[in-house]
């Protein structure tokens, strides 16, 4: 029987130092959390995966300490996700230079390196870390320019009319929004990357109506966001696109039930199946849209991506009667309408035969700040301007956050919690309280 207590001993001994030196070299880990946020979002991941050029390297410039082991927590997703992902902590008093050069403070800051370009970010949270990687994807900053000088949508704007939410979304994935006028500029900048032509509100002058269609013809990517109503002078550039906006203003029936306000603002469930809307789950808004119809061109491929529901019609009466209905006498045309179309075509530059795109989208509120982050507008215009940078890997590439990080009540909840917590229970207690002391004093 010794021998046999002697014998499980050795087992058991050897059992312990072999799952010791497995655990060495290889591990297992699960996420319970909600939305797994203690793991990599999809979004970031598709954004590691674009950065297929060699390693990415984390620089914490953290002092010794507790933080250390709290910033590698956070940052051990990256780690976990990609064996390219290298995580180095350095000592911020034994590297003063590199503390001045990249103006980190007392609280720390996370230099990532890849492809002998770096960014900088000072919150170690996904999305900050995720955005910093997605500039990182671009070689060179790429411009985005607005039209400007005719009433159009400014980037700068941060009113419930302006761009400035999407100008400050577009800037976190890499893409730099500039403002253009070309009367001043007398030309689109050689390093544009994408012209934005968001609802002008007067007329273009010839000049400039050439020099944007010359853009174009030279394989330029442009984005043309407009509203029902007058082209100010742009109809050459829509004949040249092969597009044309119907008239009228897309009306969607069912605002009541769904609580939108008013019948002009079309919502989107479903889209058609593009490379823009493939990864795309979430409805869309467009207030006041329009239409486009497509015509038969040489060389652009045309699809929509954006289009209404089958109940939807196109108004082409007057929006302020008491009631608007279907009225196919008197012009209106039944959906489901196209809102959107996705453009593109080979064309010959200097550089050789390219793939050129464009976009033309009948309302342009549905990007303005008003509208930007209400249910998948966001994602759906963040998609947009990807797939016209060319960067397909990253298109709806979106941090989101955790579902349970926030608590959210409706009013009829807030008022259910107050009278529990502030009347009944309180009220309750009360009483338990007073027949005790009555139920005492008795014996």
């Amino acid at each position: 029987m010794r021998v046999f207590h002697v014998l499980a001993m050795v087992l058991i001994v050897i059992v312990a130092v072999l799952v010791g030196a497995l655990s060495q070299r290889f591990s297992v880990s699960a996420d319970w959390t909600a939305g797994n946020r203690n793991s990599l979002t999809h979004a970031s991941q598709r954004v590691l995966e674009a950065l297929d050029d060699g390693p990415i390297t984390f620089e914490a410039y953290i002092y010794p300490g507790s933080r250390r082991a709290e910033v590698r927590t956070k940052l051990a997703r990256y780690t976990r996700s990609s064996s390219r992902v290298r995580l180095e902590f350095l000592d911020p008093g034994q590297h003063p230079r590199q503390v001045r050069a990249l103006g980190i403070g007392d609280s720390g800051a996370l230099a990532i390196r890849y492809a002998g370009r770096s960014q900088t970010v000072t919150e170690f949270s996904e999305v900050s870390v995720t955005n910093a990687l997605q500039k990182l994807s671009v070689a060179k900053d790429q411009w985005v320019v607005f039209l400007s000088g005719h009433g159009e949508r400014s980037p700068d704007d941060e009113t419930n009319g302006g761009y400035s939410e999407l100008a400050a979304a577009l800037d976190a994935q890499g893409l730099t929004t500039r403002r253009l006028n070309l009367a001043e500029a007398a030309a689109i900048p050689d390093n544009a990357a994408l012209l934005v032509i968001a609802s002008p509100q007067r007329a273009l002058l010839p000049g400039e109506i050439e020099m944007i269609r010359d853009y174009v013809k030279r394989g330029g990517a442009l984005l043309w966001a407009d509203d029902p109503g007058q082209r100010y002078g742009l109809e050459p550039l829509a004949r040249d696109l092969g597009v044309q906006w119907q008239r009228g203003t897309s009306i969607y029936p069912d605002f009541r039930e769904l609580g939108t306000g008013h019948p002009a603002i079309s919502v989107v469930a479903n889209y058609p199946s593009t490379p823009i809307t493939e990864n795309l789950t979430e409805i869309s808004l467009f207030p006041y849209a329009g239409a486009l119809e497509r015509s038969v061109t040489d060389d652009w491929h045309s699809e929509p991506f954006i289009r209404s529901s089958t109940r939807s019609w196109l108004e082409t009466g007057a929006l302020d009667r008491s009631s608007l209905t279907y009225e196919p006498q008197n012009g209106d045309v039944r959906g489901p309408l196209d809102i959107g179309l996705a453009l593109s075509r080979a064309v010959n530059n200097d550089n050789g035969k390219q793939l050129q795109r464009a976009a033309v989208v009948a309302d342009s509120d549905f990007m303005a700040n008003g509208h930007f982050n209400q249910l998948g507008n966001r994602p759906l215009a963040l998609a947009l301007f990807q797939w016209l940078g060319y960067r397909d890997a990253q298109i709806a590439v979106d941090v989101a956050k955790a579902p349970d990080t926030r608590l959210q009540l409706t009013p009829g909840q807030v008022r259910g919690f107050w009278w529990f917590y502030g009347l009944i229970l309180p009220a309750v207690l009360l009483g338990a309280g007073l027949l005790r002391w009555s139920r005492r004093r008795r014996r």
